[in-house]
């Protein structure tokens, strides 16, 4: 599984670096969301997403924004992976995505709360 994140934003470093420390069967694989990342790497994905999207992909399948949150956390395992998987599903994590939102476009006023 591949997650495509902002490497310029330090809450999406602050995000990956936690997730990595908890991934303990080495599922998931992080690569900045940039063009020439994702050219590097033949990922085949419309790159017109914004790059303050998260993206997961898992076999061809494109997630972005809250549900892309909620799959890369439910391979944590876990209480917060069984919760995760929840609200990964279609309605909740589409009730979600308004929130997932607004904050991705104030990420930038959070920076001070993260190490990245």
């Amino acid at each position: 599984m591949i997650i495509l994140y902002d490497n310029n934003c330090v809450v999406c470093r602050s995000f990956k670096n936690w997730i990595i420390r908890r991934d303990k069967k080495n599922v998931l694989s992080f690569i900045p969301n940039d063009f020439e990342s994702v050219k590097n790497k033949k990922i085949k994905v419309n790159l017109e997403f914004p790059i303050n999207t998260i993206i997961f992909i898992d076999e061809n399948k494109v997630y972005k924004g809250s549900r892309a949150i909620f799959l890369t956390l439910s391979k944590t395992g876990g209480f917060l992976g069984i919760i995760s998987q929840i609200l990964a599903t279609p309605v909740i994590s589409y009730l979600l995505q308004g929130p997932y939102v607004i904050f991705a476009k104030n990420r930038g006023k959070f920076a001070r709360f993260f190490n990245g």
